[in-house]
């Protein structure tokens, strides 16, 4: 029995769905896979790590009077928040290239998992990368505040997170921070 294919040559949408979906949650969905427990639209712990960390060292860096902060002090905190972005985006341009890559060899038939192990093996490396990038930079503000400073830091930013997070946001409990 000799039967022709009627395939055309290259990946099918069927392959392409399939291995952007499986790279997609290789890539976003590792809290998953890991036990980590999260609602639609939550971030896993490295992509809720890295985010809460860049938005608090934007947020310390202006809270000068507070904090009772130096312009030495502001001027290093600006530069670790710099490194840590720069460091953040790099990373995440070769996680993204590495994803992609990875959903072209997911999308073929068979799969290659000579070539899939790696990128899994890199992506995984590049995620704890980002996630000691952060603490890094939280370990570089503590080496820039004193102890108080660094506790009053925490505290506020607890209570800064707390009204985010509150279902009633009135203008007029909106004041300025350290006033």
């Amino acid at each position: 029995m000799n039967q022709t294919s009627h395939e055309t040559p290259g990946k099918s949408l069927a392959g392409y769905f399939l291995g952007g979906l499986v790279a997609a949650l290789l890539f976003f969905g590792s809290g998953i896979l890991s036990g980590v427990t999260a609602q639609a639209g939550e971030l896993d712990p490295v992509q809720n790590s890295v985010i809460s960390t860049d938005l608090f060292l934007s947020w310390i860096g202006n809270q000068q009077k507070p904090l009772s902060l130096s312009p030495d002090q502001v001027r290093e905190l600006r530069d670790i928040r710099v490194d840590f972005k720069l460091k953040s985006q790099d990373l995440g341009r070769e996680m993204g290239r590495i994803a992609g890559s990875l959903s072209q060899e997911v999308g073929t038939y068979p799969i290659p998992l000579d070539k899939v192990k790696p990128s899994i093996r890199r992506l995984s490396d590049l995620r704890g990368e980002l996630t000691l990038s952060a603490i890094s930079s939280l370990a570089r503000v503590q080496g820039i505040l004193k102890k108080s400073q660094w506790e009053k830091a925490r505290t506020s930013w607890s209570e800064h997170l707390a009204a985010a997070r509150s279902p009633v946001h009135s203008n007029s409990s909106k004041t300025p921070t350290g006033k």
